[in-house]
């Protein structure tokens, strides 16, 4: 192995200790069927259903205020209600009642209402807790659903659309969400870079967890990891460290944002890159898509032909949800353009730390790992003997001039 090949290799290791465990994905599992069956023995007829890292397989531990934080999992809770008949903030307010009924339930909902959500905070298990974040919603609306076939979404994909609650200004609204169609579009794409020498995989899976598993086969797929993920992962976790240390977490850009760039660029790519081939190939695309900056809209287009995943039009960033035609992920952009001009040094940075650096001195690139990871996760989690590092030299019984 040289010596590139031992850094990926333990880049990779630092951020596979930041997944979620076999054993707290079985638990938060467990856990979120719990609540849609309590809620359904309470009469609230819903379907309960996982969305975002964790039905993606890019869950990584957060981290917030210079810290590993809580694992934050976002399930939507689907009331077999009519839209056209009831109100957001029925939906909202009655979830959060019906869980209060329960004394298990109410002592673990947390007292804050979040704009889209409800928060059940659970213990920790080896120093390390998860949040499970309840979105209500019902089946969205015949005219929503037909305005999205209108612009071209599937049918499949538009009857799949929840019409979740938003609360802005001490006031209910509706607002259109469909996770289920983003996880089927997901998995579309990540499915070839899944199955690219599979078997080799979940063997490498089972013998790092033969505690857990009995044989290979009752590996759960939700836990199998594609070098897509990996790269999306990656890039959430420096993010996370980036915006945190620069002191701007409020601008960070959305996990959305991330994942839906990285799976349109993969989108055709060979399966067979491996985590560090691909990143430098989506790199790459951001640093295209940075000349949106600096360069006119036609002469990108007339340039960049088939780069269209960030776009400006008329002035406008744009990207748009692959699942919601109505939905631009880069609107907030518009109102803040910090954002995007931090966006793109922050793929700058990103770029240095995880792929510059693999030609870096062994010094230097500790110290990068140890800047993003943590110094005790880092010595912790890899063998710094194949480092070759130099301390300072510490000067004893040096001659003291000043005493001739």
């Amino acid at each position: 192995m040289n010596k590139q090949e031992l850094r990926q290799k333990d880049i990779l290791k630092l951020i596979e200790g930041l997944d979620i465990s076999p054993t707290m994905h079985k638990n938060a599992t467990e856990k979120y069927k719990a609540v849609g069956t309590y809620l359904q023995e309470q009469g609230l007829i819903c379907d309960i259903f996982p969305q975002g890292s964790f039905s993606l397989g890019t869950v990584v531990r957060p981290f917030k205020e210079s810290k590993e934080a809580d694992y934050d999992l976002d399930f939507i809770c689907c009331l077999s209600k009519d839209k056209d008949k009831i109100t957001p903030g029925y939906v909202k307010n009655i979830v959060k009642e019906t869980l209060c009924k329960s004394e298990i339930y109410k002592e673990k909902l947390q007292n804050i209402e979040w704009d889209k959500c409800w928060t059940l905070k659970y213990a920790e298990i080896n120093g390390i807790g998860f949040n499970i974040d309840i979105v209500p919603g019902v089946p969205e609306s015949d005219e929503i659903v037909q305005s999205m076939i209108s612009s071209n979404l599937s049918q499949e994909y538009a009857e799949l659309a929840v019409a979740i609650t938003d609360k802005r200004n001490d006031s209910y609204f509706w607002l259109a969400s469909n996770s289920r169609a983003y996880k089927n579009w997901f998995e579309t794409i990540n499915r070839p870079f899944l199955d690219y020498d599979r078997q080799n995989k979940r063997k490498v899976f089972f013998e790092k967890n033969r505690t857990i598993y009995n044989s290979i086969e009752d590996i759960p797929e939700e836990l199998e990891r594609s070098s897509l993920q990996r790269v999306i992962q990656i890039l959430k976790h420096h993010r996370d460290v980036y915006y945190c240390r620069i002191k701007k977490e409020n601008l960070k850009p959305t996990s959305a944002i991330i994942t839906t760039i990285c799976a349109e660029i993969a989108c055709g790519i060979s399966p067979a890159l491996n985590v560090f081939e691909l990143l430098q190939i989506i790199v790459n695309d951001f640093e295209i898509y940075s000349l949106n900056q600096t360069m006119t809209e036609e002469e990108f287009s007339r340039q960049y032909r088939t780069k269209n995943t960030i776009r400006k039009r008329n002035g406008k960033w744009r990207i748009m949800n692959p699942v919601n035609p109505n939905d631009n992920l880069a609107d907030s952009w518009n109102y803040n353009l910090e954002k995007a001009e931090l966006f793109f040094k922050w793929v700058k940075v990103m770029k240095k730390d995880y792929l510059d650096s693999l030609c870096f001195e062994d010094n230097d690139f500790v110290a990068l790992l140890e800047n993003n990871f943590g110094s005790d996760y880092v010595k912790k989690n890899i063998d710094l003997k194949n480092y070759v590092c130099v301390s300072p030299t510490i000067i004893t019984n040096t001659p003291k001039p000043w005493r001739r």
